[in-house]
This record gives C-alpha cells, sequence and structure tokens, in this order.
C-alpha cells in the first residue's frame, strides 16, 4: 500500500518543488547559522543509512566540516517540538524584522544531549555545490515535508537504526565508567 499525502504534506511539496526549480550555487556565505538548505550529499561510506537530499538547519561551519539537524532524519511527531524551539519569540521577531535566526548554544547542547540522529557532521567536499536556501517565512512548512532521500532504507527505519545504536553508544559508555 502506497502512502497517502496528507494536504500539509502536500503543500509543504510544492512548496519544496517550486524552490528547487531555481537552485543556486551555494558559496560558504550561505551556510549561516539557522539557515535552512537543502542540498544533494554523497556520503563517504555508503554502508550505513544516509540521506541524499537533506534539508539541514545549519549550526556551525568550518572549513571542512557542516554541523547541522537534516530534518529527514527526524519523525514527523518529533519535527514540531523541534521546530517549536527553533521559532522561539525571539526568532519569530528576526524573521519578520528580516534578521538572521539565532540558535541558542542551550538548544544546540540539549538536542546533542538527547542524542537525536538528525545532529549530523557534513563533509564540505561532498557536498553538492547547487542548492536551496529555504526563505524563513517557510520554516514550519518543514514540519510536514517528505524529502528524504535514503539509501536502501526507509526514513523511519533509518531512525530506528540510529537510535539504536546511540543507545548502544550510551550503554557501553556507562559499563566503562563503572
Amino acid at each position: 500500500m502506497a502512502y497517502k499525502l496528507t494536504d500539509k504534506e502536500k503543500d509543504a511539496h510544492l512548496m519544496m518543488k517550486e524552490l528547487v526549480k531555481k537552485p543556486k550555487n551555494l558559496r560558504a556565505k550561505d551556510f549561516k547559522v539557522g539557515d535552512i538548505i537543502l542540498y544533494t550529499y554523497r556520503a563517504k561510506y555508503d554502508q550505513n543509512p544516509y540521506d541524499m537530499s537533506p534539508v539541514v538547519l545549519i549550526l556551525g561551519r568550518t572549513r571542512k566540516y557542516t554541523y547541522g539537524i537534516n530534518w529527514n532524519w527526524i519523525p514527523r511527531q518529533l519535527r514540531k517540538g523541534l521546530m517549536g524551539m527553533v521559532l522561539s519569540k525571539a526568532n519569530i521577531k528576526n524573521i519578520q524584522k528580516g534578521k538572521d535566526i539565532v540558535i541558542p548554544k542551550r538548544l544546540v547542547k540539549r538536542i546533542f544531549r538527547m542524542g537525536l540522529p538528525a545532529f549530523r557532521k557534513y563533509l564540505n567536499n561532498r557536498i553538492s555545490p547547487k542548492g536551496v536556501v529555504l526563505p524563513h517565512i517557510y520554516y514550519e512548512k518543514v514540519i510536514n515535508l517528505r524529502a528524504e532521500n535514503f539509501i536502501g532504507i526507509s526514513a523511519e527505519d533509518a531512525w530506528k537504526i540510529a537510535v539504536a545504536k546511540i543507545k548502544a553508544n550510551k550503554k557501553g559508555k556507562t559499563k566503562k565508567r563503572k
């Protein structure tokens, strides 16, 4: 049985379809903290589940890596809460004034401590040169966007595998401390 899109998912899909018609050449300056960028990605090691079409909230960037939250890794029921944290009152005001979105360090630390598989580190040289920087006014639509392109696995199964690995790593660290 095929998955049937909800009206909100259809709306998000149409929004993204329009945006990807006009990709831009991505530059380092496009990867600002708080921006959401859609691009294609070629993983260095493709034995692990990975998403070829990440939709990433940028948390930081170095010469070698881009750090971010890939919304495609997050189940829809968790996306709403996370987007609520991102779109705090301060950021809503920033969007209205045309300013940059601010991602508080406490939010990043909280996400990292939760061990969300969505927290990703991308090799910059494996990110496609073309992509889409999502306008801030469309951020809420990301909650309903189904843009994932996992290789050989569903997004739901990729999430389950990644969560199991995180739990196993935490158990291993706990045993070593004892």
